[in-house]
């Protein structure tokens, strides 16, 4: 745990390198979602590459603060790790049972839980760039 607090960059490159695997996985699969009374299908290949290019962008960002010898800042690393996992589960879910067929009320319920992954997800996202905004401008000691 003390290692991944000190090169978060690790854990979103390993996420980065997991989401493809799934990705190539299940490349031909598709996620539903229920919009205004119609079914949308949504490419869990398009879902994977996004999240994998979105964790090469934060282990970017986490390497740059390691360049800089700068540090992230320890709680919020905490918060941002657990909160961008837990909003993870819900879609890897529905990614690895994406292939099932399922009635409109289904997907209805599961739009209720990927809306609310979605809403983890971004205060994940805000925490992170709070994190490197904070860690990157404040002088080192």
């Amino acid at each position: 745990m003390k290692k991944l607090l000190y090169k978060p960059q690790f854990f979103f490159l390993f996420l980065a390198v997991f989401f493809l695997v799934i990705g190539l996985i299940f490349k031909d699969n598709s996620i539903d979602i229920a919009i205004y009374s119609n079914l949308v299908e949504l490419s869990v290949w398009g879902v994977c590459l996004f999240s994998m290019l979105f964790f090469v962008l934060i282990a970017i960002n986490y390497t740059s603060l390691s360049i800089t010898l700068k540090t992230p800042k320890r709680t919020l690393t905490i918060a941002h790790i657990i909160l961008q996992s837990v909003s993870l589960i819900p879609l890897l879910y529905f990614i690895f049972y994406s292939g099932e067929t399922r009635t409109y009320e289904q997907v209805s319920r599961m739009n209720i839980i990927l809306i609310l992954s979605f809403f983890i997800f971004i205060i994940a996202t805000t925490i992170h760039l709070i994190n490197f905004m904070v860690s990157f401008l404040i002088k080192k000691e």
